[in-house]
């Protein structure tokens, strides 16, 4: 009967192959940033502010990373797919925009005077109303 070898490439390539699984996943969740980042522009008290909602659409484009929404060009919330951020901001014109991996995104947006308004977000670089 022969002698079963064990070739020591194969163990070493193992063991590298792990490392970079570990070390890719160490970055990506470095990377990954979900839930509040800074706060949105606080309201002055000049017009009541308007209740806020942006809503991520899932899609696969963008499907492993999480969605920076962004006001006036401040990141301030991480969304993963199918989520939403509420927030109150006075009537008046911003700019709503995203990045979404190495996508980047800017709309202007108005405001209106309203109790509540939903915005949809999506790529390719999409900002839309609800209902639009």
């Amino acid at each position: 009967m022969g002698r079963r070898v064990v070739s020591r490439d194969n163990k070493g390539n193992s063991v590298k192959r792990l490392g970079l699984v570990v070390a890719v996943l160490v970055l990506a969740g470095c990377g990954m940033r979900l839930g509040p980042i800074n706060k949105p522009p606080a309201p002055t008290g000049l017009a009541p502010p308007s209740r806020v909602t942006v809503a991520r659409v899932s899609s696969i484009m963008g499907w492993p990373v999480p969605m920076v929404f962004t006001i006036d060009g401040v990141e301030t919330y991480g969304l993963w797919h199918g989520g939403r951020y509420t927030f109150m901001l006075e009537p008046g014109d911003y700019i709503f925009g995203y990045y979404l991996g190495f996508n980047e995104c800017r709309q202007y947006t108005r405001i209106e005077n309203k109790p509540s308004q939903l915005f949809h977000l999506g790529p390719p670089c999409r900002i839309r109303p609800a209902g639009y």
